[in-house]
């Protein structure tokens, strides 16, 4: 098993993590997020739904 080193992690793919990610993405910075299932889970399963 290989071992990557990374200094930068963002817990959680929700709205938040994923914006992180891209400005950490666009600034270069290499990183990794972590999240318990799919990116964005949350709004593909349980999206309000407005009349």
């Amino acid at each position: 098993m290989s071992v990557e080193k990374v200094d930068t992690l963002v817990v959680g793919g929700g709205q938040a993590g994923v914006a992180m990610s891209e400005h950490l993405t666009k600034c270069g910075v290499p990183h990794l997020v972590l999240e318990r299932g799919r990116i964005a889970e949350r709004w593909r399963s349980q999206a309000w739904s407005f009349p």
